[in-house]
């Protein structure tokens, strides 16, 4: 690549790093408003569906590079997956950690034209600014009617631009849950936002800590907040906060950075120095083990074969609407390797192996029955039908992961590090909402339009 070339792409990588994901974001109370990225024909999963027969390619001595997030949990649950396409094609698939500053990894990876083959993304936002950039390959026609056949068609806006899909949405997570080692008895409702403070500065003290934030990695506290926001200021104005059509100075966003400071200032409720744990130590500080905390907001993608789970406590008087997110494979460099591993995570072979080991999976037609428990089946009928629904069916995606990958997804900068440090010290809710929306606004106004996948 030349200078001038890699320069011009640097600077649209920069231009584009704040890029709204204007799909996504598009959330209505059936799903994605306007959404109609690839027809009606085959666009829900079919119930009762076979495994796919379709044949992989063999691929005798070619190597794939997957460049992925996971936590350690995540990365067993998927080694199966990998095994078996090994096993299917004779590729041989070499994962690339990216940790917690995967955005980041990407973004290199492309300026630098070192590309892995596919990559495991968690925001629609960063997958719309690949596509700005021509940095992404489609998936092809396979694929695609294969994802057509196995997931439901919210799922598949928040990887469409301008009619073409670009992803495979092979893992769900969920964020509306809060799990704990299963004792065998019945784990307790965790009630209204009110009540589950009372029980947390009620507990003994030689209980020790009830929860384990992991807010190093900066997107659990993001977790608490949007859980706050969404059950308190209901999910209309949920969606004009994640399109920036109201302001982060908004009273609403006020009340929710409130109620997280309370839990913060709760004598006991969380393990100490919850600033220095990442999610990975948070589920390690529950399932590990020594036994540091009781409890952990779920996030990740793979529930612990040893996990309950109770809903999150709902700030309102009525049942909360959930929060999910999820993991999108995305093809990188145009390779068969590449392109048939993006193929097999998009079957229902990959799903089951997935959900085995307690994966979460947005594909309507994988075996629920092979689930390790019933908070690894719950989360899976939780993500499926992807975002929308009303009332206490009510799922609305990640907003940090919707937003400008600048404001969202990097631990160290934008929303994640104001609320990180908000959550340190919680003493200026005014001060916090003034440097959100400065955030807000700085990565809106940069961020290039496109249009909506329905067009």
């Amino acid at each position: 690549m030349t200078r001038s070339r890699r320069a011009a792409q640097r600077s649209t990588l920069r231009r584009i790093a704040t890029l709204a994901a204007a799909t996504a974001l598009g959330l209505s109370t059936l799903g994605l408003s306007g959404c109609a990225p690839i027809g009606t024909e085959g666009s829900a999963p079919k119930a009762g569906a076979m495994a796919d027969d379709e044949p992989l390619p063999r691929l005798d001595g070619q190597r794939i590079t997957v460049l992925a997030g996971w936590t350690k949990r995540e990365r067993a649950a998927f080694a199966p997956v990998i095994d078996r396409f090994e096993q299917r094609t004779g590729a041989r698939v070499k994962l690339v950690d990216g940790g917690e500053r995967i955005t980041a990894k990407v973004y290199h990876a492309v300026d630098a034209s070192n590309l892995p083959d596919v990559a495991l993304i968690r925001q629609p936002g960063l997958l719309q600014e690949l596509v700005a950039n021509r940095a992404l390959v489609p998936i092809d026609a396979e694929t695609r009617d294969l994802v057509a056949r196995h997931t439901a068609p919210p799922w598949r806006a928040l990887a469409t631009v301008d009619g073409t899909e670009y992803g495979v949405w092979f893992a769900g997570s969920t964020s509306s849950q809060l799990w704990s080692p299963d004792s065998g008895d019945a784990t307790p409702a965790t009630g209204n936002w009110s009540a589950f403070l009372r029980g947390l500065r009620d507990r003994p003290a030689s209980d020790g800590p009830a929860i384990s934030v992991g807010a190093k990695s900066g997107w659990p506290v993001g977790d608490w907040f949007e859980n706050l926001y969404l059950g308190g200021a209901g999910t209309e104005q949920y969606e004009r906060l994640s399109r920036h059509e109201i302001p982060w100075t908004d009273p609403s966003v006020a009340r929710a950075l409130e109620e997280l400071a309370e839990l913060r200032r709760t004598p006991g409720a969380l393990q100490p120095e919850p600033g220095d744990e990442s999610f990975g130590d948070s589920l390690d500080a529950v399932f590990g083990s020594s036994r540091l905390a009781e409890r952990v907001l779920a996030g990740g993608s793979a529930v612990p074969e040893s996990a309950a789970a109770t809903p999150f406590p709902s700030p309102g008087t009525d049942a909360a609407p959930a929060v999910i997110g999820g993991t999108a494979a995305v093809q990188l460099k145009a390779s068969a390797g590449g392109a048939a591993l993006m193929r097999f995570l998009a079957g229902v072979e990959a799903a089951d192996l997935w959900i085995a080991r307690g994966g979460i999976s947005p594909n309507g037609d994988a075996d629920l029955s092979g689930a390790p428990n019933e908070a690894a089946r719950a989360a899976n009928e939780l993500v499926r039908p992807g975002p929308g629904g009303t009332g206490i069916d009510a799922r609305r995606f990640d907003l940090a992961d919707l937003a400008p990958s600048g404001f969202g997804a990097y631990p160290d900068s934008g929303a994640q590090q104001i609320l990180r440090e908000f959550f340190a010290h919680p003493s200026d809710v005014h001060l916090t909402q003034q440097r959100l929306e400065r955030a807000a606004e700085a990565a809106w106004s940069t961020a290039p339009e496109l249009a909506p996948s329905g067009r």
